[in-house]
């Protein structure tokens, strides 16, 4: 990550100043860099003071710490290093503006559906293995096209090859259109790509489904679908709900978690 880049990329993204083809490029580039995550945090969190506590003139100074920061050669240091002197230096310059211990006592910053969606959206890794193994004769004999079968479809997914897994799951759905497994992994195969509302509408009939095995994943991924939807935080509030009550859940903490950010 070219830092001083992006720094300027976060403060347009936060600012909503980009376009159209580069906001996707740049939230596709958060969904999978764990340092640009945090990086996008903090610059929440410190932008977010200087809107409460300054006028458009200390805006200009952020600039200018990241500057002399670079100029000593921050950038160049380990990132858990950078990122403990970032902090220091960012609540020292803070403090000399005059907003003092003031500053810890902020409320957070806006939530940002983009910014927890990518930080809690995994796609399936657990479960496919055993479901890939069960399916040595399942959906591929020697007779199909390779294209064809679910198994070669779910080694891509596998693989983070969501695009050519995708294509192979609708071709399979296409003669097995009732294969929940099929159309879960399609569904997250879709979210991996950013293709939400198909997903939402594939996970949305999984959901409901109560003999299929990964019915509470798919509300979970629903309730993560909806985060990127236009009007999906109440839709995604529901689903958290249950989810965060249900300690058969494997994410329960994750729902409670993520139930208290959305904003009331």
């Amino acid at each position: 990550m070219s830092n001083d880049v992006n720094i300027e990329q976060i403060h347009r993204y936060l600012s909503g100043e980009m376009e159209v083809t580069e906001r996707e490029a740049f939230e596709a580039a958060l969904e999978k860099d764990e340092a640009l995550q945090e990086a996008v945090r903090f610059e929440q969190q410190l932008l977010g003071a200087i809107e409460q506590s300054f006028e458009q003139q200390a805006r200009q100074d952020i600039g200018q710490v990241h500057r002399q920061l670079k100029e000593q050669g921050f950038f160049e240091a380990p990132r858990s290093i950078r990122l403990l002197v970032l902090r220091i230096a960012a609540a020292a310059a803070v403090i000399a503006l005059g907003i003092g211990i003031g500053w810890f006592a902020l409320k957070p910053p806006a939530f940002d559906p983009a910014l927890a969606f990518s930080q809690y959206f995994q796609p399936d890794s657990t479960e496919v293995d055993g479901i890939i193994e069960s399916l040595t004769s399942v959906g591929f004999t020697p007779e199909m096209n390779r294209s064809d079968s679910l198994r070669e479809a779910l080694l891509l997914y596998r693989a983070g090859n969501h695009q050519q897994a995708s294509g192979f799951l609708e071709i399979f759905l296409r003669d097995h259109p009732q294969n929940d497994t099929a159309r879960f992994y399609l569904a997250l195969a879709e979210l991996s790509l950013s293709q939400y509302e198909p997903a939402a509408e594939r996970l949305s009939g999984l959901a409901r489904a109560d003999g299929f095995g990964q019915q509470k994943q798919a509300q979970w991924y629903l309730a993560l679908c909806y985060l990127r939807m236009a009007n999906g935080l109440n839709p995604a509030r529901q689903v958290l709900e249950k989810l965060a009550e249900d300690e058969s859940f494997d994410k329960q903490a994750e729902a409670r978690e993520l139930l208290e950010k959305l904003p009331q």
